[in-house]
């Protein structure tokens, strides 16, 4: 079925990781197949990830094999310097540096200067040892690596240099500065990490980015390079969709955000904006709800939970993607909250799932390509993520129109970000770079 074109693709986030990071890879494990490439998974073993989804396991094709190296990580000794739970997801556990504890403040820093790229970092060594041996065993013809964490694409760097076979570096976020790389380090690990990412960026034969501005931001950062990026967005699984049995809590309009709250996605706004509306018109906590599935940051929470929103906003914490999945298709509007501008540049992979649910968005974003995608097709509303009065009335609108029985958004055809089809798009590029 496969002949000789197989393909090593190097990944941290695989099952039983959860989360939106293990999403993108394993559909392209799941699907690559039907367009006659073999996937060879190398990712780690025994990893501390913030999520873990164990009916992922299902959707990896049985004849698939996934490879597992060692992976030293600095996460155990973190919770013990600063006291967290064993179980807390460290991505969930501050919003800003100003707000860290000394202790915090003390790791953060140890995180900035010597974890450089990540503190994945630890895998290195024992990926590309690993991989040196699936390469001479498997013999695949193409190397793809998927980041963050960028240490993946440090393991596809050196596995190129070692091996000469093709490589293509996918970027789910940019690198230096962005959304889950630390704004600040010192002048030295600075130096250095800009040496890494130039090195990948002159090493890989072709560049995926999950967003336009993704490509943006490294062309400018490196602009005394020539490499070539291709836009290849996140999107949702219609396979997944159609096992998914939906789960409705109420009769009330039911809105829905489904994933991680935490510093860049904050529903303070849309929290103040209800509770004035609720304030102005108690009654209107009869006709609606508001659910958040999925981990959420402690000071976030604690807006939650206010005595006025308790009939009206709901957490339930992180579920498995399926069950999430059902949650989303049970509700009547989804959530898009990104009110960081960071995230101007990049697009929440959840905005694909939303569009596959053909469900009306209410995006709380600022302009940029999630805003142009949501406008282009005509599935939801627009509204500045701190502006309470027109989120308020952007509520008002909403319920209103479901009250008459109005649509709520017009009727689109999402199926070009179907995951088979974005598959298929990367597997032309493994084609074409072949040698």
């Amino acid at each position: 079925m496969y002949g000789s074109r197989k393909v090593l693709m190097i990944a941290y986030y695989f099952p039983p990781s959860g989360g939106p990071g293990v999403q993108r890879t394993l559909k392209f494990v799941k699907y690559l197949p039907q367009f006659g490439w073999k996937p060879i998974v190398l990712t780690a073993k025994g990893a501390d990830y913030p999520a873990y989804d164990y009916t992922l396991l299902d959707e990896i094709p049985g004849d698939v094999p996934v490879y597992r190296a060692k992976i030293v990580e600095p996460y155990a000794l973190y919770r013990k310097l600063t006291g967290k739970n064993s179980t807390e997801g460290i991505d969930m556990t501050t919003l800003r540096a100003n707000n860290l504890s000394l202790s915090e403040r003390i790791a953060e820093w140890i995180r900035s200067t010597f974890f450089v790229p990540d503190a994945r970092i630890g895998w290195l060594p024992f990926a590309v040892s690993l991989g040196m041996k699936l390469i001479h065993k498997e013999n695949p013809r193409v190397i793809y690596s998927s980041a963050p964490p960028y240490t993946c694409h440090l393991i596809g760097w050196a596995l190129k240099k070692l091996t000469g076979l093709p490589w293509v570096a996918d970027f789910r976020d940019s690198w230096i500065g962005w959304i889950s790389a630390p704004k600040w380090r010192p002048l030295p690990s600075r130096i250095l990490e800009y040496r890494m990412e130039k090195e990948v960026l002159k090493g890989t034969d072709r560049v995926f980015v999950a967003a336009k501005g993704i490509g943006k931001d490294l062309e400018d950062r490196h602009s005394e390079l020539s490499f070539d990026w291709e836009w290849l967005p996140n999107g949702y699984d219609q396979d997944e969709f159609q096992k998914i049995v939906p789960k409705k809590h109420s009769n009330k309009l039911t809105f829905i955000y489904t994933g991680s709250i935490d510093q860049v996605r904050n529903p303070k706004a849309l929290l103040e904006a209800l509770y004035q509306w609720l304030q102005e018109k108690p009654e209107i906590k009869d006709k609606i709800e508001f659910f958040f599935i999925g981990r959420v940051n402690p000071q976030i929470k604690k807006l939650m939970e206010v005595e006025e929103l308790q009939e009206v906003v709901y957490h339930i914490p992180y579920v498995s993607h399926q069950e999430s999945l059902s949650y989303l298709l049970g509700a009547d509007v989804a959530l898009l909250i990104m009110n960081d501008p960071s995230f101007n540049r990049t697009i929440s992979a959840k905005l694909f799932e939303y569009l596959g649910a053909k469900k009306p968005i209410l995006a709380l974003v600022l302009e940029g390509e999630a805003a142009q995608i949501i406008r282009e097709l005509g599935a939801g509303v627009i509204v500045s993520p701190g502006d309470v009065v027109a989120i308020k009335q952007a509520l008002v609108d909403i319920i209103q129109k479901w009250e008459q029985g109005q649509c709520l958004y017009r009727l689109y055809d999402p199926s070009r970000f179907e995951r088979r089809v974005l598959t298929g798009q990367l597997a032309e590029i493994l084609e074409q770079i072949l040698p």
